[in-house]
């Protein structure tokens, strides 16, 4: 990969905004882009924390495992997000998964090039800071908004926060470009995929959602927002 391409990608990071011409030839120096094929494991639950990852293209699939084995979906990261730091700054085991969700581009930083990073560049060390907190806000959101709700809430919300996060608008509604199968969607909201079924089948039906293959597409938004 050209050299003038790894640091397009880089600049338009947002953790590395604001750095010095100086700061990005470091971050450019210790950084090593890779493609990645879908469903290749980046890391797993008690692997060491001694790389940061960017996702440049593609998308990753942060998860744990239940203690009764099944897998739960924490999130679907998008193109420019950070992930795997919170295990670097504490040198502690990771507690979940990566996962290639579809082939990606991702950049590697390993921790003593991350941590220098942010003793020369105050303002990451905000930034990665500020990351982890609104990772848990999310985290801690999503799971009290699901616990009161029945299947079909469930479902409707996940696939509102899929294509406001993912989705491609086109003159039929909101696509979801994720090839989801029933089973990554019941892994999102804690469900069984039987659940999901009978769920999905009901929006097909009432036309708030149409679906072919795995490509879902949102037809009606606001219908399926007030879903009981």
């Amino acid at each position: 990969m050209a050299e003038r391409t790894k640091l397009w990608y880089l600049k338009n990071v947002n953790l590395f905004h604001e750095m010095s011409a100086d700061q990005m030839a470091m971050v450019e120096r210790t950084t090593v882009m890779k493609e990645i094929r879908r469903k290749e494991v980046l890391y797993l639950p008690g692997d060491a924390g001694d790389r940061v990852y960017v996702l440049k293209r593609g998308v990753v699939k942060i998860a744990t495992l239940l203690e009764d084995g099944r897998e739960m979906i924490l999130a679907l990261l998008r193109p420019g997000e950070v992930f795997g730091e919170e295990a670097v700054l504490d040198t502690a085991p990771r507690d979940h998964m990566a996962e290639a969700y579809d082939d990606a581009l991702i950049c590697i930083i390993n921790r003593n090039d991350f941590m220098e990073m942010m003793r020369s560049h105050p303002g990451m060390a905000f930034k990665v800071t500020k990351l982890i907190g609104f990772r848990l806000r999310t985290f801690r959101a999503r799971v009290e908004s699901l616990l009161f709700k029945g299947a079909p809430a469930r479902l409707a919300q996940i696939l509102l926060d899929l294509g406001a996060e993912h989705g491609v608008k086109d003159s039929a509604g909101i696509v979801l470009p994720l090839k989801l199968s029933q089973q990554d969607l019941a892994n999102l909201i804690g469900l069984t995929r039987e659940s999901v079924n009978l769920a999905l089948a009901d929006f097909r039906r009432r036309g708030l959602v149409e679906v072919d293959g795995r490509t879902i597409r949102i037809l009606k938004p606001d219908e399926l927002r007030a879903t009981p």
